[in-house]
């Protein structure tokens, strides 16, 4: 209700359907009437869109039983409608509970039932959530590691486009890990190579949703590489970092970020011993690739 309304600069006269005003005033997101999500179920993903993108808002609670009951219409749009919605939900100042209130309403298993053997699928000491949360955390988790990098005077310019493959790489990083659960003689849990069925899996959602081959091919080289700098050890040497950044090229920052974003994500026992380890590497990989860039500047056209 709250954007169906006009008013008229000819005749002065104000048309909108009944309490859209009332709910402005009440900041709450309504329907139009019981047809609307049946008209176009994207209704669904905007509503949430609005809740994200509009301060104070919220949905109307006949609204969220309306949406957990009509989910499955959100089948019938195009993916690449679909992907412009979610896009802006991403690029929210609210990007977390917009993914909360998808998982909320079953929207985010809809729309990607590929994730849905990571919902309490358990993981090592390294972690405190299952595969899933740990997912949907990692998306809060992103303005943490952006801004921590910042506070260590390490400046980093990310476009829409940069934020949102951060995002995308983040929520598909672990999706191999369903396929690659394995428990050792000791009973530790093990992803084995989870990366490449991940990327394997992303780049299926990706055509579906008719993302575009550059930014597809941006996110698959964050999930392949995604584990690089968690990995590293105290001993790793300066020469093993440079090849690092050398091979990563120009999506250096990105990783660090979602590296940082997914150490932050994990926090189990083991995770916060080697809190230390990783940031080091984070900072030095950050300098490296600033001086990759002063003696190997990018061309001015590519």
């Amino acid at each position: 209700t709250i954007n169906a309304m006009a008013f008229s600069l000819q005749n002065e006269t104000f048309h909108g359907v009944e309490e859209s005003l009332e709910d402005i005033e009440k900041k709450l997101i309504r329907p139009v009437s019981s047809h609307s999500i049946d008209q176009d179920p994207l209704r669904m993903l905007r509503a949430i869109r609005y809740r994200c993108t509009l301060d104070g808002f919220d949905m109307d609670k006949g609204l969220k039983e309306e949406i957990l009951f009509k989910k499955e219409k959100i089948l019938r749009i195009p993916g690449e409608r679909i992907k412009t919605e979610l896009d802006q939900i991403l690029l929210s100042s609210c990007p977390a509970m917009g993914m909360k209130s998808l998982f909320e309403s079953d929207l985010f298993l809809t729309l990607f039932p590929e994730l849905k053997g990571l919902e309490n699928l358990g993981q090592n000491e390294h972690h405190h959530l299952d595969v899933l949360s740990h997912t949907l955390l990692i998306i809060e988790k992103m303005s943490w590691a952006f801004e921590w990098v910042a506070q260590n005077h390490r400046n980093i310019f990310l476009t829409q486009e940069d934020w949102l493959s951060l995002f995308y790489a983040g929520l598909f990083h672990d999706i191999g890990k369903q396929d690659t659960y394995s428990k050792d003689e000791k009973e530790r849990v093990h992803f084995y190579y989870h990366e490449s069925f991940s990327v394997q899996a992303a780049e299926r959602i990706m055509e579906r949703l008719r993302f575009s081959n550059l930014t597809k091919n941006k996110i698959l080289h964050l999930i392949r590489n995604h584990m690089r700098i968690l990995n590293l050890s105290w001993e790793t040497k300066e020469t093993a970092l440079k090849r690092l950044v050398n091979q990563i090229g120009e999506e250096t920052p990105l990783l660090v970020l979602l590296t940082l974003a997914d150490k932050e994500a994990s926090r189990g026992i083991l995770s916060i011993q080697i809190d230390e380890v990783v940031e080091k590497h984070c900072l030095r990989i950050l300098e490296l690739f600033k001086e990759k860039e002063i003696v190997h500047p990018p061309p001015l056209i590519t």
